[in-house]
């Protein structure tokens, strides 16, 4: 005959499957364990900064968002956010017309409509390429004929 069938006690524990937390007394299975770069120990959510290691957390990285370009920033630990924008806006890597806010945006060419193009609201009519708002996507609502005519014209000239 064949093998006896995983009971339901059997299917709900999976031993192999986390870690325990390595801190004294916590013992938790954690799904998600942080192993800590000082000790090389693993612990639990709660234990994983204050384990009491005094190498932790040194290899840890913070970035920040320059206010002027939008980049990330690396924060050295310990230094002084003015002192990291002010390296940051020094080394030449920051630049004001980068900065996703800074772009202009996209208008609806159609006469009369100053609509801003986004994802949701552009489209582009197959007839004439030109991009518009949905309220201006049929042809007779964009100037489509006078596009298509000055098309054809440059292609007979």
């Amino acid at each position: 005959a064949g093998a006896a069938l995983p009971g339901p006690r059997d299917l709900m524990e999976l031993p192999e499957l986390g870690e325990q937390c390595s801190f004294v007394g916590c013992g938790q299975l954690d799904f998600l364990p942080f192993n800590c770069d000082g000790c090389d120990r693993t612990f639990c959510l709660e234990h994983r900064t204050s384990h009491g290691c005094r190498a932790g957390g040194k290899r840890d990285t913070t970035c920040v968002v320059c206010p002027l370009c939008g980049g990330g920033v690396k924060h050295v630990p310990g230094e002084s956010i003015h002192v990291t924008y002010e390296r940051h806006a020094s080394g030449g890597s920051c630049d004001p017309s980068r900065h996703p806010l800074a772009r202009s945006a996209r208008r609806c060419p159609a006469r009369g409509c100053r609509e801003k193009l986004n994802a949701v609201n552009a489209y582009t009519c197959r007839s004439c390429g030109s991009e518009v708002c949905l309220k201006h996507r049929h042809e007779r609502l964009h100037d489509c004929e006078a596009n298509r005519r000055a098309r054809m014209r440059r292609r007979g000239a």
